[in-house]
């Protein structure tokens, strides 16, 4: 879950460097701009976890809502509740939930609040190479980890310039592992359910519920 949360906040980030590439920070700020000026964000995604080494190849679908720092999501059959104050992990399959505390997170949890800006700083941003499609052009922009510790080897963010829209997140790891997050819709300032960051205990009475 940490690391799903880790790559949708990689989606909605201005980087600003002074040795980056010009042409990447023009390219990400018209991105930066049209996040910024919404609200809430609605963004449909699949997931993919390659591993040639360990013959891994896995795809799962998601979906996630996004309002100042609340957000709902939807995983791989976990629903995921925040209301800025309290994370409520909800595991259907397990007839369980769990209640965590924003500030006992550990540092690799992406808060809410630090999803427009989280990775403002912190890589060295390249321009890259370029997909074309019938569809679409992709322009790929190289993040790479300032950190040396990270356990990013880098980053490849795709962005659709024809929308300005970012269309793919591959993240490679030092231990040889892909992650791809592909968005295949995003819904800027889309029409929220009242309480839908809401937990209402009523609704699990048969769920062993636990504070961590």
């Amino acid at each position: 879950m940490k690391n799903i949360l880790f790559l949708i906040a990689l989606f909605i980030f201005n980087i600003v460097l002074a040795q980056n590439d010009s042409k990447a920070e023009n390219l990400l700020n018209k991105v930066s701009e049209k996040i910024d000026n919404a609200k809430s964000y609605q963004i449909d995604f699949t997931y993919t976890l390659e591993n040639t080494l360990e013959g891994i190849n896995q795809d799962s679908k998601g979906t996630i809502i996004i309002e100042n720092d609340n957000y709902l999501l939807n995983f791989m059959g976990i629903n995921q509740i925040c209301d800025s104050e309290y994370i409520y992990t909800i595991v259907e399959e397990n007839e369980e939930v769990l209640i965590s505390s924003i500030g006992n997170e550990d540092e690799q949890t992406i808060k809410p609040s630090q999803l427009l800006k989280f990775y403002r700083n912190g890589y060295l941003l390249l321009w890259d190479k370029i997909e074309i499609s019938y569809e679409e052009r992709i322009q790929f922009l190289k993040l790479i980890p300032i950190d040396s510790y990270s356990e990013t080897s880098y980053l490849l963010l795709g962005i659709n310039v024809s929308e300005n829209n970012i269309s793919k997140l591959i993240e490679i790891g030092k231990n040889k592992t892909k992650t791809i997050l592909k968005v295949d819709s995003i819904i800027y300032n889309p029409e929220i359910k009242d309480n839908i960051f809401v937990f209402n205990k009523n609704e699990y009475k048969n769920y062993y519920i636990e504070n961590l």
